[in-house]
Protein backbone atom coordinates (compact mmCIF):
# COMPACT_ATOMS: atom_id res chain seq x y z
CA UNK A 1 0.00 0.00 0.00
CA UNK A 2 1.48 3.35 -1.00
CA UNK A 3 1.87 6.36 1.27
CA UNK A 4 -1.12 7.95 -0.52
CA UNK A 5 -3.27 4.84 0.13
CA UNK A 6 -2.39 4.82 3.84
CA UNK A 7 -3.12 8.53 4.17
CA UNK A 8 -6.69 8.37 2.83
CA UNK A 9 -8.92 5.96 4.75
CA UNK A 10 -12.36 7.42 4.19
CA UNK A 11 -14.14 10.23 2.43
CA UNK A 12 -16.54 12.07 4.68
CA UNK A 13 -18.47 15.37 4.76
CA UNK A 14 -17.78 18.19 3.96
CA UNK A 15 -15.74 16.64 1.11
CA UNK A 16 -18.62 14.33 0.20
CA UNK A 17 -22.35 14.79 0.65
CA UNK A 18 -22.53 11.19 1.92
CA UNK A 19 -20.42 8.88 4.05
CA UNK A 20 -18.05 6.93 1.82
CA UNK A 21 -15.33 4.34 2.50
CA UNK A 22 -12.17 3.37 0.66
CA UNK A 23 -11.40 -0.33 0.63
CA UNK A 24 -10.31 -3.19 -1.65
CA UNK A 25 -12.28 -3.45 -4.88
CA UNK A 26 -13.01 -6.46 -7.10
CA UNK A 27 -12.58 -4.14 -10.11
CA UNK A 28 -9.09 -2.73 -9.51
CA UNK A 29 -7.02 -2.13 -6.37
CA UNK A 30 -8.89 0.20 -4.06
CA UNK A 31 -12.40 1.50 -4.61
CA UNK A 32 -14.89 3.89 -3.04
CA UNK A 33 -17.99 2.37 -1.41
CA UNK A 34 -21.19 3.93 -0.08
CA UNK A 35 -21.43 3.73 3.73
CA UNK A 36 -25.05 4.89 3.56
CA UNK A 37 -27.85 4.91 0.98
CA UNK A 38 -27.50 7.55 -1.73
CA UNK A 39 -30.67 8.70 -3.56
CA UNK A 40 -30.61 9.06 -7.35
CA UNK A 41 -29.68 12.34 -9.03
CA UNK A 42 -27.73 13.68 -6.04
CA UNK A 43 -24.31 15.29 -5.95
CA UNK A 44 -22.10 12.67 -4.35
CA UNK A 45 -18.60 14.12 -4.52
CA UNK A 46 -16.37 16.53 -6.41
CA UNK A 47 -13.25 15.13 -8.07
CA UNK A 48 -10.60 17.41 -6.53
CA UNK A 49 -6.88 18.01 -6.68
CA UNK A 50 -4.36 20.40 -8.19
CA UNK A 51 -5.42 22.22 -11.38
CA UNK A 52 -2.50 21.87 -13.76
CA UNK A 53 -1.72 22.21 -17.47
CA UNK A 54 -1.25 19.26 -19.82
CA UNK A 55 2.53 19.85 -19.88
CA UNK A 56 2.67 19.78 -16.07
CA UNK A 57 0.52 16.62 -16.01
CA UNK A 58 2.97 14.88 -18.34
CA UNK A 59 5.93 16.05 -16.25
CA UNK A 60 4.32 14.73 -13.04
CA UNK A 61 3.38 11.43 -14.69
CA UNK A 62 7.00 10.89 -15.71
CA UNK A 63 8.29 12.00 -12.29
CA UNK A 64 6.01 9.41 -10.59
CA UNK A 65 7.50 6.60 -12.65
CA UNK A 66 4.81 6.45 -15.37
CA UNK A 67 2.13 4.72 -13.27
CA UNK A 68 -0.38 2.53 -15.11
CA UNK A 69 -3.38 3.68 -13.09
CA UNK A 70 -5.26 6.53 -14.76
CA UNK A 71 -5.47 9.37 -12.28
CA UNK A 72 -5.97 12.63 -14.14
CA UNK A 73 -9.34 14.19 -15.02
CA UNK A 74 -9.56 16.67 -17.87
CA UNK A 75 -11.54 19.81 -17.07
CA UNK A 76 -11.19 21.38 -20.51
CA UNK A 77 -8.60 21.76 -23.29
CA UNK A 78 -6.23 23.65 -21.02
CA UNK A 79 -6.70 22.36 -17.47
CA UNK A 80 -6.38 18.94 -15.87
CA UNK A 81 -7.07 17.87 -12.28
CA UNK A 82 -4.27 15.94 -10.59
CA UNK A 83 -5.96 14.19 -7.64
CA UNK A 84 -2.67 13.11 -6.00
CA UNK A 85 -3.37 15.52 -3.12
CA UNK A 86 -7.15 15.37 -3.56
CA UNK A 87 -10.01 14.02 -1.50
CA UNK A 88 -9.83 10.30 -2.35
CA UNK A 89 -12.25 10.43 -5.28
CA UNK A 90 -9.35 9.15 -7.43
CA UNK A 91 -10.23 5.67 -6.12
CA UNK A 92 -13.63 5.64 -7.84
CA UNK A 93 -13.23 2.93 -10.47
CA UNK A 94 -14.49 2.72 -14.04
CA UNK A 95 -17.52 0.65 -15.04
CA UNK A 96 -19.33 0.24 -18.35
CA UNK A 97 -22.56 0.20 -16.28
CA UNK A 98 -21.80 3.00 -13.78
CA UNK A 99 -23.89 4.26 -10.88
CA UNK A 100 -22.42 7.80 -11.12
CA UNK A 101 -22.14 10.29 -13.96
CA UNK A 102 -19.81 13.23 -14.32
CA UNK A 103 -20.79 16.83 -14.86
CA UNK A 104 -18.16 19.42 -15.72
CA UNK A 105 -18.87 22.98 -14.64
CA UNK A 106 -16.31 25.80 -15.04
CA UNK A 107 -13.44 24.76 -12.77
CA UNK A 108 -15.29 21.76 -11.25
CA UNK A 109 -15.64 18.05 -11.99
CA UNK A 110 -18.71 16.79 -10.14
CA UNK A 111 -20.02 13.24 -9.73
CA UNK A 112 -23.77 12.63 -9.37
CA UNK A 113 -25.70 9.43 -8.67
CA UNK A 114 -27.46 7.90 -11.69
CA UNK A 115 -29.62 5.64 -9.55
CA UNK A 116 -30.20 4.77 -5.92
CA UNK A 117 -26.98 3.40 -4.44
CA UNK A 118 -27.23 0.92 -1.58
CA UNK A 119 -24.89 0.89 1.43
CA UNK A 120 -21.83 -1.22 0.64
CA UNK A 121 -22.17 -0.74 -3.13
CA UNK A 122 -19.05 0.37 -4.99
CA UNK A 123 -19.20 3.77 -6.68
CA UNK A 124 -18.24 3.73 -10.37
CA UNK A 125 -18.40 6.04 -13.36
CA UNK A 126 -17.61 5.68 -17.05
CA UNK A 127 -14.16 7.18 -17.63
CA UNK A 128 -15.06 7.77 -21.31
CA UNK A 129 -11.49 7.77 -22.51
CA UNK A 130 -10.97 9.12 -26.02
CA UNK A 131 -11.84 6.47 -28.64
CA UNK A 132 -8.78 7.17 -30.79
CA UNK A 133 -6.26 6.87 -27.97
CA UNK A 134 -4.62 3.58 -27.01
CA UNK A 135 -7.29 1.12 -25.85
CA UNK A 136 -7.26 0.63 -22.08
CA UNK A 137 -8.62 -2.79 -21.02
CA UNK A 138 -11.68 -2.79 -18.76
CA UNK A 139 -12.10 -5.15 -15.81
CA UNK A 140 -15.48 -3.95 -14.56
CA UNK A 141 -17.14 -7.37 -14.93
CA UNK A 142 -20.44 -5.86 -16.11
CA UNK A 143 -22.63 -7.95 -18.45
CA UNK A 144 -22.55 -4.96 -20.82
CA UNK A 145 -18.78 -4.47 -20.60
CA UNK A 146 -17.26 -2.93 -23.75
CA UNK A 147 -13.92 -4.56 -23.00
CA UNK A 148 -12.17 -1.17 -22.94
CA UNK A 149 -12.49 2.04 -20.92
CA UNK A 150 -12.47 4.05 -24.14
CA UNK A 151 -15.83 5.32 -25.36
CA UNK A 152 -17.03 4.03 -28.70
CA UNK A 153 -16.40 6.24 -31.74
CA UNK A 154 -19.38 8.23 -32.94
CA UNK A 155 -21.03 6.89 -36.04
CA UNK A 156 -21.19 9.21 -38.97
CA UNK A 157 -24.65 9.93 -40.32
CA UNK A 158 -25.20 8.77 -43.85
CA UNK A 159 -26.32 11.37 -46.30
CA UNK A 160 -28.97 10.18 -48.70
Amino acid sequence: MSKQDRRIRGINPPVSRFRLEIRRSRIAGLGVFAAEAIPRRRLVIEFTGDRITRAEALRRWRMRGRPKRITYARLNRQWIIDPWNGNGSVYINHSCEPNLYQCKLPGHYLLFSLKRIRPGEELTFDYKLHPEKTAVPCRCGSPRCRGVMNRMPRRRKRLH
